[in-house]
C-alpha cells in the first residue's frame, strides 16, 4: 500500500474553493433559491417607460413573467459568483422561445435590488434582430 502525499497549496485551494462556495451560508447553487424581484424590463438605451416584469428563481429555474407571453418559459439558471464583501450574488440565465428566439440574462442581486443586462437574439433567413434590455427590481416577500 502506497500513500500519496498532497501538497499543502492543493489542500489550501481545495479549502478556499469550498468556504467561497458557501459565503452566504449557503450553497452557492441557492443563494438565490425562492426570491423574487418586481421591476421594469426596458430598453439598454430607455431612461423610462419599459414593461412591468417579475423575475423569480423556483427549484433551480428561472423565469420573467413579462417575458412568458412570448414563449419564454423557465430555464436553468447558475450562479456563478458569491462576493463575500457586499453579498453580491452574480447569476445568469438563457432562456429560449420556439417562436421568439433567444433570451440571455446577466446579472447581481445585493441589498435586495437586482440589476440585470438581457440580449434578446432572434434568427431569421432575411435577417437576425439583436436587442439589448436591461431589468431593475426589488425584492418581494
Amino acid at each position: 500500500m502506497s500513500l500519496s502525499i498532497v501538497p499543502l497549496s492543493v489542500v489550501s485551494l481545495v479549502s478556499l474553493l469550498s468556504w467561497s462556495a458557501v459565503s452566504l451560508g449557503q450553497p452557492v447553487d441557492d443563494a438565490l433559491e425562492g426570491m423574487r424581484f418586481d421591476g421594469v424590463l426596458r430598453q439598454a438605451d430607455a431612461s423610462s417607460g419599459g414593461d412591468k416584469d417579475q423575475l423569480v428563481f423556483e427549484q433551480g429555474l428561472f423565469l420573467s413573467r413579462a417575458c412568458e407571453a412570448y414563449g419564454f418559459g423557465r430555464a436553468a439558471y447558475e450562479v456563478y459568483e458569491v462576493e463575500e464583501s457586499g453579498g453580491q450574488v452574480y447569476f445568469a440565465a438563457t432562456v429560449t422561445s420556439p417562436t421568439h428566439g433567444q433570451m440571455e440574462w446577466r446579472g447581481v442581486v445585493g441589498n435586495n435590488r437586482v440589476e440585470a443586462e438581457v440580449v434578446w437574439t432572434k434568427e431569421r433567413w432575411y435577417w437576425d434582430t439583436r436587442r439589448e434590455y436591461r431589468f431593475t427590481g426589488v425584492a418581494t416577500p
